[in-house]
This record gives structure tokens, C-alpha cells and sequence, in this order.
């Protein structure tokens, strides 16, 4: 059984995959955050994925949790606890 690290995510469903990649094309930019508990938090985004080296070939590694910037707080956040993005 191969053990991945704890900050990322070796799966994920189509929930997931769907906030995943909203953060993926929206990396670097003024978003909105709304969690689920009906908080929301509006900064800067940072969601950097990896590619791993060895196998399998060009396999990338997704982080658990996107980082949002509020002023100079910074605010981790996991992406099953994301109800939407978006930009602004």
C-alpha cells in the first residue's frame, strides 16, 4: 500500500474535482470563498499543485486545502468545507 502525504489528496470526486479546478484556473486571483457553514471569505487565492517525479509518469499532486488572503491573514482552508468560488 503506498502512503501519500497528509496535505494532499490522492482522490477525489466530482464535488471535489470541481472546486479543485475552479482553484486551479483562479490560482492568484481576488475571489470569494463561500464555506459550507454559510461563511464566506474574500482575499487573494493560492492553490499550487505539483508534479511528481517517478511514477506514475506526469501524475500531479493536489493539495487538500486552498490558502486565501484576507488583508495580511492568511486563511487555509480544506476544499470539502468550499460551498463555491468564484472571482471578485
Amino acid at each position: 500500500m503506498t502512503a501519500f502525504p497528509t496535505t494532499s489528496t490522492a482522490m477525489f470526486d466530482e464535488y471535489l474535482s470541481t472546486i479543485r479546478d475552479q482553484a486551479i484556473a483562479l490560482n492568484g486571483q481576488a475571489v470569494s470563498v463561500n464555506l459550507i457553514g454559510g461563511q464566506t471569505l474574500a482575499g487573494t487565492l493560492t492553490y499550487v499543485t505539483e508534479s511528481l517525479t517517478g511514477w506514475p509518469s506526469g501524475a500531479t499532486q493536489w493539495p487538500n486545502a486552498l490558502t486565501v488572503t484576507v488583508s495580511t491573514k492568511v486563511h487555509k482552508v480544506r476544499l470539502d468545507h468550499v460551498s463555491s468560488l468564484g472571482q471578485g
